[in-house]
């Protein structure tokens, strides 16, 4: 079975940054030859809807077949309320909260950030 990956903006937009082009053009090859499989939340998705076009481009890369789409549910959203009223993270990251709670409710085996 292939390794489910979830991952976050930041990844997509460090493969046009220098200082974690390498590391995150790995990654990427890994979604684009199908070796492992995106995860993709609807907050990704909409964090990059204010990206610039260069960073859109590089999700385009991979082909829809090594993408999963996941959402932030309901009990998603009550388990990242959870992490930050337990202290694990703070409120100020309320959105790094919930792409965590998405990913733990989605059951993936790694979460990229």
């Amino acid at each position: 079975m292939k390794r489910r990956i979830y991952t976050d903006t930041s990844v997509i937009g460090g493969c046009l940054d220098v200082e974690f082009e390498d590391a995150s053009r790995q990654l990427l090859t890994m979604f684009k030859t199908g070796e492992a499989i995106l995860l993709l939340s609807d907050l990704t998705l909409l964090e990059l809807q204010g990206a610039p076009a260069s960073v859109r481009d590089v999700l385009e890369e991979v082909p829809e077949a090594h993408r999963e789409y996941v959402e932030l549910t309901e009990e998603a959203a009550l388990l990242a309320q959870r992490y930050i009223d337990a202290g694990v993270i703070g409120a100020a990251q309320r959105v790094d909260a919930q792409h965590i709670a998405v990913a733990t409710m989605s059951r993936v085996e790694v979460l990229v950030s």
